[in-house]
């Protein structure tokens, strides 16, 4: 399989395929090596890293619907400067770019974390977990076009390496949202997160809440990178539900310019490899290229084409 023609450029961000992790169901980076063929993933992405390890929610944070999954588990992971000494020197050794995901309480907590990071070699880009809870105002720093704007231009002031912002699905208008991270510097998006949910557990006789990932949020996934696309110039990651070859290609034709797996990563460890045989295949049937597929059937890509 000749993966050539599947390179892509997202702004600076090079990689070898479209296909990517998403954060949080991939570990470090260096866990599914054993079941998950590298070579077919453009780039490694993190769980998402605190300043101080972090212990997560008790369990059960971990929940199964019939399309899909919820999960609470609280930001659990070892921290930077664990991260630093003992998993980035394993990664490099991967060959791939290493977006490390960065979140927080509060804003100054994510500002800390990439000061102490951008001095780590080997690193190519941030992702900023925008959907983090705000522990001192209990909000989520992307619910707010103008927190969004902030906490990005404080980053953008601080680091040179590539910052893609992760945005909440859990907002009134998310353009409003992928605007301002524009605006404030951004270099590329990330669309979506999880989607709020309740469950019940007839065992415990609780309900508990979480976020909602799998094919059932996929529809609405691919509606805000479809929406994204119209009002931001800025490339986009595609993530929510992906569970096939044509939801991948679905998500590419709505604007993302890559995608990510996440539960289905877990479910289907061979589906990167999947995805990029499938897009190898149509582009080759349809004489075409990756980039001029990105927003194929999107309104603004077949407004601009009638001009």
């Amino acid at each position: 399989m000749d993966l050539k023609q599947l390179k892509i450029k997202l702004g600076k961000l090079v990689l070898d395929t479209p296909v990517l992790p998403a954060s949080g169901t991939f570990g470090y980076g260096d866990e599914l090596q054993d079941v998950t063929d590298y070579k077919f993933l453009g780039a490694i992405i993190t769980k998402t890293l605190t300043w101080e390890q972090t212990q997560g929610n008790p369990p059960p944070r971990i929940w199964e619907f019939e399309n899909g999954l919820m999960n609470s588990i609280g930001l659990q992971n070892i921290g930077v400067r664990c991260f630093a000494s003992e998993k980035l020197s394993c990664l490099k050794k991967l060959k791939k770019p290493i977006i490390v995901s960065v979140g927080g309480k509060s804003p100054e907590d994510i500002l800390k974390c990439i000061e102490f990071l951008d001095r780590k070699n080997g690193i190519s880009a941030f992702e900023l977990n925008l959907s983090c809870p705000n522990i001192k105002t209990s909000k989520i720093i992307s619910e707010y076009p103008r927190s969004t704007f902030n906490i990005i231009k404080k980053v953008k002031k601080i680091t040179d390496k590539i910052i893609i912002a992760k945005l909440s699905p859990n907002v009134r208008d998310i353009c409003e949202t992928g605007i301002a991270a524009e605006e404030a510097g951004a270099d590329i998006l990330c669309a979506v997160n999880t989607y709020k949910g309740l469950y019940y557990d007839w065992n415990n006789k609780k309900m508990y809440t979480g976020g909602v990932s799998g094919s059932m949020i996929f529809p609405m996934a691919l509606r805000a990178v479809y929406e994204l696309y119209q009002k931001v110039s800025i490339p986009i990651i595609g993530v929510g539900g992906i569970s096939s070859e044509k939801r991948a290609l679905e998500m590419i034709f709505a604007g993302a310019s890559a995608i990510g797996l996440g539960t289905f990563l877990i479910i289907n460890p061979e589906l990167p490899m999947k995805i990029c045989k499938f897009l190898i295949d149509y582009l080759k049937t349809n004489h075409t290229n990756l980039q001029s597929i990105i927003g194929l059937y999107n309104e603004k890509r077949q407004k601009e084409t009638d001009c």
